[in-house]
């Protein structure tokens, strides 16, 4: 099955900051950014497509008019000032980035940023590939503090920031979010009863 793919974007630095200005979207960098290196990935949510790009369309064909559309509203609930449209789908969740480029589901932050989530992917794609691997339980507040080094895991640095830790060793992965942990392991792994305990 298809994990994803990239439709081709023309749009040059310049013409992204023009979109932006056109409708009126206030120009944080963090965003023109993410549209520069992200505009046009398509992930699948299983059989659904989910497009990533602020700029929904270029308005014309095949030289961009500037009228694409940039979504984007203020937020009165939160310290972020604005939440920006960064997906188009069938997929029933909404995908959003504030203008520090956090990346958000559904208004939860996942990542720091989209090179975050694309990390996360990738660490997903390193066991749900392999047929040796087994989920144990997924996320699960645990009794125990700390369980990183109790069970002799290494953080993976470049998939982790301050919204999801991941760690892992030859026999797991272990992902930390929001107070709950997914833990990982191989068919092979001895006692996974003694996991359930944590």
């Amino acid at each position: 099955m298809q994990t994803s793919e990239r439709e081709d974007s023309q749009l040059t630095d310049t013409a992204i900051r023009e979109i932006f200005h056109y409708n009126n979207a206030p120009v944080f960098e963090p965003l023109i950014e993410f549209e520069k290196k992200y505009g046009g990935y398509i992930f699948y949510a299983g059989l659904a497509p989910i497009r990533f790009s602020l700029i929904k369309g270029e308005g014309g064909y095949p030289i961009s008019s500037k009228t694409a559309i940039v979504e984007f509203g203020e937020s009165k609930y939160s310290q972020q000032k604005y939440f920006f449209d960064c997906a188009t789908t069938l997929y029933q969740m909404q995908f959003f980035l504030d203008e520090n480029g956090v990346y958000y589901e559904d208004y939860e932050p996942k990542a720091s940023s989209f090179d975050k989530t694309v990390e996360h992917l990738a660490v997903w794609n390193e066991f749900a590939n392999r047929k040796d691997f087994e989920m144990v339980f997924n996320n699960r507040i645990l009794k125990t503090s700390n369980v990183d080094k109790e069970l002799n895991l290494d953080l993976i640095a470049e998939a982790s920031d301050l919204y999801t830790l991941w760690f892992r060793n030859e026999q797991m992965y272990m992902r930390q979010w929001q107070g709950k942990t997914t833990l990982i392991v191989t068919t092979s792994y001895p006692d996974k009863a003694k996991l359930l305990e944590l």
